[in-house]
């Protein structure tokens, strides 16, 4: 090859060189797309400024001169919504956005109508978006009134609702989350533009518009994807009523800035086939107000899920004060349930199951007389709570009066168990400020209840003529294990058929100078020892104030440590069935003795123990039968 070949050849090796290094790098993964379009008038064509582009998280362009707008994003697929004043929104959904590619996405929007209605619903009509519908005074509904995604109902000042299922009427309004279906004031502005006209003189408020209301046996009404703002105008403040007996269903929907002074829903006589799930109540007096037929369990929410802080001026849920009727679950853990009306009865046949993390507050003499079944199984990181509607520490400040009343001892009054083998539950659960009942018991376990109590602390209750939990009738096959009580006057009750082990704690185990006035296990001795019973807790004392028989083929064994104290009172026994009466430890002694064992019946030292302060421990089963002069037994009258 020449020398002149040679050098050719070079240059065009170079120049390759450079051509391929002039190539456009290639597009990176990272590397936004870009999405355009123009926004114009479905009808004439014309351009729309100012509206509004979302990409399903967040607003990322508005439409300019033109009409046109531009915004990049990251590559994926899309959903894109494009809204304007005035204008029904129109959705792109499955738009395709390619890394450093331009996607075209055009929006003809459809303008909105305004319809007044000031006539009553006696045909089957269907409402759609392309309306915003006016409601003028008060509208009777007497067939099905179908309401289509995203349509806008306004009220004005006054105005409502009244569905009569009996001839016929049914309101079937299902929205989507892109497109729900709104019921506002005609002052509210930011929904559908301003309908009355006025610009902005008027701002929307609670009570603007009167309400909803639902009558019929079985109304299946429903409303899924809807808002309720600034309803509640009529007397008793609520903005969604629905009549006893009713079957709505109420699912995603938004209600909020209302009355309701008796809940914004109030399904206070509601039928068992109602529904209210995955709703959000935030900024109404009271949110919702329920009854004991129909369940409720953990899917509403109880604030503004853009501001955590935004709640309800009573933040929690009205229960109604009817019978219990069905199977029923409470799974609420947001807010608490709040019982206000006096007494609540849970028929024989019945059931109220109340899942972790429930809260209960209960008002000034409310009660629950339970004849069917409660099941209460909280669990250690989630008890279940009963308290006091004052008590702001549990379930915020329920009562909305901010500092101005504060919890205390007996506030509400008890829980009454009733039923031969009652098998109720409470696992993991609080008891709080309870006792309000004169005799002072916070569960009151009745004859022959069987009734489980574990893992649960009772604080703060009054327990003074009878013991916070009262089992001084109960069956056999009550079991009282694992709990805490102090701050309490008396603690608890047993009789001859309970036994007891030592796993019940009478202390605060954060304080232990915390427990209880009168610190010990009051024995009913109106029931004899039945059975082979043990006592085990050696913390307190049991008391016993009156005669106690061992009969025989029955047996009171008692674990190391204990100690028996009487007033005025005996135990008898055949000589053999008071087993471990000498343990290491055991101790026989007066009501008054606060040296062994504390001071149990709460005078602060103003008694002192005397011999003859109660009568002994007899010897039923020896002849002749006699008086115990053992060295363990103190204080009890001379009969030796």
């Amino acid at each position: 090859m020449t020398r002149v070949n040679k050098l050719l050849a070079v240059f065009i090796m170079i120049l390759g060189l450079l051509f391929i290094g002039c190539e456009e790098d290639p597009v990176g993964p990272d590397e936004p797309g870009t999405v355009e379009g123009i926004v114009t008038h479905l009808n004439t064509g014309a351009e729309i400024i100012g509206a509004v582009i979302n990409d399903g998280t967040t607003d990322v362009a508005s439409s300019g001169a033109g009409g046109s707008y531009s915004f990049e994003i990251d590559e994926g697929t899309y959903t894109f919504t494009c809204t304007a004043e005035g204008y029904n929104m129109q959705v792109a959904e499955d738009i395709e956005v390619d890394a450093g590619e331009s996607t075209n996405v055009n929006f003809q929007l459809e303008p909105i109508n305004v319809l007044e209605i000031n006539s009553n619903i006696v045909g089957n009509v269907s409402w759609t978006n392309n309306n915003i519908y006016l409601i003028d005074g008060e509208i009777l509904i007497s067939a099905v009134l179908t309401i289509n995604p995203g349509t806008k109902v306004k009220f004005k000042d006054g105005a409502n609702f009244v569905v009569q299922g009996a001839a016929g009427g049914l309101i079937i309004a299902e929205g989507t989350a892109l497109l729900p279906i709104i019921f506002t004031s005609w002052h509210d502005d930011a929904n559908g533009g301003d309908t009355n006209g006025n610009s902005n003189a008027t701002d929307p408020a609670r009570g603007d518009w009167d309400d909803i209301v639902i009558h019929g046996d079985n109304n299946a009404s429903a409303f899924d994807y809807c808002e309720f703002y600034y309803g509640g105008g009529y007397y008793d403040n609520y903005v969604l009523y629905l009549d006893p007996n009713t079957a709505v269903s109420i699912t995603n929907c938004i209600i909020a800035h209302n009355q309701g002074e008796e809940g914004a829903l109030n399904a206070y006589s509601a039928g068992s086939g109602t529904v209210i799930q995955y709703n959000i109540f935030y900024d109404n007096i009271w949110p919702l107000n329920i009854n004991t037929v129909f369940d409720l369990d953990d899917t509403n929410i109880f604030h503004d899920p853009n501001g955590r802080s935004n709640i309800n001026d009573h933040n929690g849920i009205l229960v109604n004060g009817n019978d219990f009727d069905g199977q029923i679950t409470w799974g609420e853990t947001e807010v608490p349930y709040v019982l206000k009306q006096g007494e609540y009865l849970l028929p024989a046949g019945n059931s109220l199951t109340c899942e972790p993390g429930v809260m209960l507050k209960l008002d000034e003499g409310v009660d629950l007389w339970i004849n069917g079944t409660i099941t209460v199984e909280g669990n250690l990181a989630e008890p279940v709570t009963f308290t006091s509607y004052k008590d702001d520490t549990v379930g915020g400040d329920t009562n909305n009066d901010d500092v101005i009343t504060s919890p205390n001892p007996g506030d509400w009054d008890y829980l009454m168990i009733q039923g031969i083998n009652n098998s109720s539950s409470f696992d993991y659960c609080e008891f709080f400020y309870g006792g309000g009942y004169y005799d002072g018991y916070t569960i009151y376990l009745d004859i022959d209840t069987s009734v489980n109590i574990s893992s649960c602390s009772f604080i703060y209750n009054t327990g003074i003529d009878e013991p916070v939990v009262d089992a001084s009738l109960a069956g056999a096959n009550t079991t009282i294990i694992g709990n805490v009580f102090y701050n309490n006057v008396k603690p608890l009750m047993i009789n001859g058929r309970i036994g007891l082990n030592s796993s019940n704690t009478f202390h605060n185990l954060e304080n232990p100078s915390q427990s209880n006035i009168k610190n010990g296990i009051f024995v009913n001795s109106g029931f004899n020892i039945e059975g082979n019973i043990s006592w085990e807790e050696t913390e307190v004392p049991f008391v016993v104030s009156a005669e106690l028989l061992i009969e025989s083929s029955n047996s009171l064994t008692l674990a190391d440590d204990v100690i028996l104290k009487f007033d005025d009172s005996s135990i008898w026994y055949q000589g053999d069935n008071l087993i471990n009466y000498d343990g290491s430890g055991v101790l026989f002694t007066s009501f008054k003795d606060d040296l062994n064992g504390g001071d149990t019946n709460g005078d602060a030292g103003n008694t002192v123990p005397a011999t003859g302060d109660w009568d002994g421990i007899y010897n039923a089963g020896a002849n002749p039968e006699y008086w115990e002069i053992w060295d363990n037994i103190l204080y009890d009258d001379i009969h030796r």
